[in-house]
Parts: structure tokens; C-alpha cells; sequence
């Protein structure tokens, strides 16, 4: 069954699909926009590094990593991406061409973040300069989710970047902040206006 949401942004939908023949490709194995699939693309992603590095698995934040961020960022992070969109309700930000400004945004309270900076975290198996894929929650909620996310069970140090595990992380953060709004204000509609009067425009 394929779970691909409808009405993605033309960019979009042309790189997650670009990100379906990747790993057709190479696995034979066809993605259908559901979580589990992001396992085969965090495998996806590794051969990738493998096969630059000639065979070796080079360390996270090699050279050799960075090279393919600007390669395999935007594919990914689309398909990615549209995967969130499916299980979660929040929407495409794509206020330029540039896919590091790209954002996903929550519906039902203040959180956004890029997910093409998840992909390029992802390759490079750390934080990438100018490709953030940290979440940004509303300014009085931060601490609070800090210590949420302090909470759960710590992850192996070589699978804190994988997009099976980012995605983990953010069906916690889903669930706590509509708890967290559900009991101060009653569900929210959180409109790209209103995210521009917390936020400040992208």
C-alpha cells in the first residue's frame, strides 16, 4: 500500500520521487512512504557514503560525508519529509529555492523544522553547517521539551542521526506537545501567519 500524501509542493514531490528510483535501483526495493521505509533509506544512505569512500566506512563529519550532503540532502529530506507528512499533521514551508530553508510545520502547535537538514545530519552523522535539522519549538516550550526528550531511553551513538530514529523522536514530540496544548488552550490551527508572529518570517 502506498501511503504518499497528496497536494506536495511541485519541488518536492519530483525529489521524493527522484528518491524512489535511487533506492530502486540499488535494492530493488520499492519505497512506499511509510515509517518503516526509513530504515532502508538510512541503509540507502550509508552504502552511498560507503561506495564515495571506496569501500570504507569513513568517520562522522569526514570529507568524504560532506560531499554528498548537497547531493542526497534534498532528494532524501523530500522524501523524508512527505513521510512526516503522512503520520502527522503538519505542512510544507517552502518559502525559496534553496532546500536548507525549506520547513515542515506543525498544525496543531508551534514546531517546525527542515527536513532536508534531518537527510544532510543523516549523511554527515553529525550537525551541518548551514543545514540545521533541529527542531524549533515555540520560545515557552523549549526547556519543558528539552527535559521530555532528556527522558526517553538513550539511542546507541551511531544511530542518533538515522531518519528511523529522528522520526521516533518526533512522534514523542508530537504527542507531548498536543497533550501540552490539548491541556493549556485546547486544540490549536497554527496558520503560517501565526508561525510568523512567534517565529518571525523564514
Amino acid at each position: 500500500m502506498d501511503a504518499r500524501p497528496k497536494d506536495a509542493p511541485a519541488v518536492i514531490d519530483q525529489l521524493a520521487e527522484r528518491c524512489l528510483v535511487h533506492v530502486k535501483n540499488r535494492f530493488g526495493f520499492e519505497l512506499d512512504f511509510t515509517p518503516d521505509t526509513l530504515g532502508v533509506v538510512d541503509h540507502f544512505l550509508e552504502e552511498v557514503v560507503v561506495e564515495e569512500a571506496g569501500g570504507n566506512m569513513p568517520p562522522p563529519a569526514h570529507r568524504r560525508r560532506s560531499h554528498l550532503v548537497h547531493l542526497l540532502a534534498p532528494t532524501v529530506g523530500a522524501y523524508f519529509g512527505e513521510v512526516m507528512r503522512g503520520y502527522l499533521r503538519c505542512r510544507w514551508r517552502i518559502p525559496s529555492d534553496d532546500p536548507r530553508e525549506w520547513l515542515l510545520e506543525f498544525e496543531q502547535f508551534f514546531l517546525r523544522f527542515n527536513p532536508a537538514g534531518a537527510a544532510a545530519e543523516a549523511v554527515f552523522q553529525a550537525p551541518v553547517e548551514e543545514w540545521s535539522g533541529a527542531l524549533v519549538a515555540a520560545p515557552g516550550q523549549v526547556v519543558a521539551l528539552h527535559e521530555r526528550l532528556a527522558a526517553a531511553p538513550p539511542l546507541p551513538e551511531d544511530q542518533f542521526f538515522s531518519l528511523a530514529t529522528r522520526f521516533e523522536v518526533l512522534q514523542i514530540v508530537d504527542d507531548w506537545l498536543r497533550q501540552q496544548s490539548a491541556v493549556e488552550d485546547g486544540p490549536l490551527c497554527c496558520t503560517e501567519a501565526d508561525y510568523d508572529a512567534v517565529f518571525g518570517a523564514p
